[in-house]
C-alpha cells in the first residue's frame, strides 16, 4: 500500500511540475524533491522521467475514460458508437459533454497546456498531444458519422473528411483557451448545423432546432 501511495504521488508531483515548466525543463531530481524522497528512492518505483510522464499521461487518460463512461460518452473508436444515432438532443448531450471534460476539467486543461508547450521540445510530448487532442478525437468522430451514414441518418460521404470539418472549428476553441462558457453555444451551434447539413430527413429538422437554442 506504501508502494503504491509514494507511486502515485510521485505521478501527482510530476503533474504538477511538468505543467507548470515544461516536460524537458524537469529533472527525476526535481520530482524526488517534490514528493520528499531521494532520488535513488524515485527509482525504486520509475526507471526514469520517461516512465513517470507515460504514467502521468495514463493517468488522465484512465481518469478520462472513467467519466466518460458515466456518461455514455466515447472515450475510443473502437467503442459502440450507437448511443449518437436516433435523437438528436441524445447526440447533443454525449458531444458537449465529451467536449466539455476538454474545455474545463482542470486535470485536462493542465494536461493540454503541458503538452501544447513541451511538443516543440521534446518529440513524446508532441506523440501524446497528437495523440490526446487530434488523432483519437478525429478517430471517434469518423467511427461516429460512419454508423451514422450506415444506419441511414446522414448521407453516404467521406467520414474522415467530416470528421476534419467538424472538429477543426472545436480544436481551434481549444487551443486560443476559449473557456468553455464561451466555447458552448458556440459548440452548440456548430454541432446544429453540422446535422443540418448532414442528415437525412427528421434528424435534420430536430438537429436545425438544436442549433438555434
Amino acid at each position: 500500500m506504501r508502494d503504491r501511495d509514494t507511486k502515485g504521488r510521485i505521478v501527482e508531483a510530476a503533474f504538477g511540475l511538468f505543467a507548470e515548466r515544461g516536460y524537458h525543463a524537469v529533472s527525476v531530481r526535481d520530482i524526488a524533491a517534490a514528493v520528499g524522497v531521494k532520488d535513488a528512492s524515485l527509482y525504486n518505483h520509475f526507471p526514469g522521467k520517461q516512465a513517470i510522464f507515460d504514467a502521468v499521461l495514463a493517468a488522465q487518460l484512465e481518469r478520462t475514460r472513467a467519466v466518460f463512461a458515466a456518461q455514455g460518452v466515447m472515450a475510443a473508436p473502437a467503442e459502440d458508437p450507437d448511443g449518437y444515432a436516433g435523437a438528436f438532443e441524445e447526440t447533443e448531450r454525449r458531444v458537449l459533454a465529451g467536449f466539455r471534460h476538454f474545455f474545463a476539467d482542470g486535470d485536462m486543461v493542465r494536461l493540454r497546456r503541458l503538452l501544447a508547450a513541451s511538443r516543440y521540445a521534446d518529440e513524446q510530448a508532441a506523440e501524446a498531444f497528437r495523440f490526446v487532442f487530434v488523432e483519437q478525437p478525429l478517430a471517434i468522430q469518423r467511427t461516429v458519422f460512419e454508423h451514422l451514414m450506415a444506419v441511414g441518418q446522414f448521407a453516404p460521404d467521406d467520414a474522415a473528411v467530416l470528421a476534419r470539418e467538424f472538429y477543426g472549428p472545436v480544436f481551434l476553441l481549444l487551443l486560443s483557451d476559449v473557456p468553455w462558457e464561451d466555447a458552448e453555444p458556440l459548440v452548440r451551434g456548430h454541432l446544429g448545423r453540422f446535422f443540418s447539413a448532414h442528415a437525412i430527413g427528421a434528424p435534420a429538422g430536430a438537429a436545425a432546432e438544436g442549433g438555434a437554442r
